[in-house]
């Protein structure tokens, strides 16, 4: 099956089904009614009989926690197993379906919560719709843990009711212990803190190593079982191979610099650019190489001899193909004299050399 992005993630194998809610019931998140439907619709689809809905949440919305129920009822089998916390609608759940957990899980119950403005139509109309969810709730938890209305008002009378996992099964809301307990994460401390929990773990340093153990398994696509030896031989393996990646690339990089340098100091010989602008064409080079060599072979170098310049007076004899190079390099005084006398003349030779 597609897995879902966040929240509520589903997974199938022949005919078993895992579900995870790992955040808080609402309809305006992936973690809804509707999110649950669409998995249900899957599994039904593809044979799958017998799932189990992982829960590790805070609760949220308990209309949508209802609704979640009442669509993994369509399915033959469901078994609820209840992470490090369950409270307030998750626990819904555990009422509906048998359910296991960890010896470090923590359950709480209270009564329904909801929040409303409005006129006092409006509010009185909410009132009675909170007072019949109540009631829902009540007689969930009493059929479940097989007790009266009246007592499960006296848990819901002092406010959140906490339970360890052990206090939960002789209530009768849980129905097994799993023997191992569940791994405690930072996610779930955190979440533990939000609602607060009146014992909050703490993740000593044994736990963080195995979790880096893990994470380090996983990113380096080793089985689950490796070895030291194994995951020191992928790690070394992952540094050479850095390595060679590194100097491959800066092996590239040097030569990709040395072509664009080459093309530059090229253009500028053949005189279809001026050195002041190398900078800013190496830097087009270095981006787009081929690019760049398409405009400056398209460029025309400047011609030395133009017959284009007519030479007048006593002063043009025999100089009448000079260019701006010949003048410098032969009369630098009769051209400096051009500049002042004939500055027309001087611009013609100065465009012909530059092009």
């Amino acid at each position: 099956m597609p897995k879902p992005r966040t929240f509520i993630e589903a997974s199938a194998s022949g005919t078993t089904g895992t579900i995870r809610i790992v955040d808080r019931i609402s309809e305006y998140s992936q973690s809804s009614s509707s999110t649950i439907k669409t998995i249900v619709d899957e599994y039904l689809k593809t044979g799958v009989v017998d799932v189990e809905v992982y829960i590790n949440s805070a609760g949220g919305n308990c209309f949508e926690a209802t609704e979640m129920c009442n669509d993994l009822k369509r399915l033959p089998k469901v078994t609820i197993k209840i992470g490090s916390v369950a409270a307030s609608a998750a626990t819904y759940f555990m009422t509906q379906f048998p359910s296991v957990a960890f010896p470090n899980s923590q359950i709480m119950i209270h009564r329904p919560k909801l929040g409303t403005y409005g006129d006092v139509v409006t509010i009185k109309a909410d009132l009675k719709l909170l007072e019949n969810t109540t009631e829902d709730y009540k007689t969930a938890y009493s059929t479940k843990m097989n007790k009266t209305v009246e007592q499960i008002e006296e848990f819901f009378a002092q406010g959140d009711y906490w339970m360890t996992a052990n206090e939960a099964k002789v209530q009768g809301l849980l129905d097994t212990i799993l023997e191992q307990t569940e791994e405690v994460t930072a996610e779930s401390i955190k979440l533990l803190e939000a609602v607060a929990a009146p014992v909050i773990p703490v993740i000593n340093n044994e736990t963080h190593k195995k979790m880096e153990r893990k994470q380090l398994i996983s990113r380096l696509k080793l089985s689950a079982d490796a070895t030291d030896a194994e995951i020191d031989a992928a790690l070394t393996a992952l540094e050479a191979k850095a390595s060679k990646t590194d100097t491959l690339e800066a092996s590239v990089k040097a030569n990709q610099e040395a072509q664009a340098t080459a093309l530059v100091d090229q253009a500028i010989l053949d005189k279809k650019i001026t050195a002041d602008l190398k900078d800013n064409y190496l830097k087009l080079a270095n981006a787009d190489f081929e690019g760049t060599k398409t405009i400056l072979n398209a460029m025309q170098g400047v011609t030395k001899i133009s017959a284009e310049i007519e030479e007048t007076g006593a002063s043009a004899t025999g100089r009448e193909k000079w260019t701006l190079e010949d003048f410098q390099n032969n009369d630098p005084e009769a051209l400096m004299e051009m500049m002042s006398k004939e500055p027309e003349r001087f611009k013609k030779l100065e465009a012909a050399y530059f092009g």
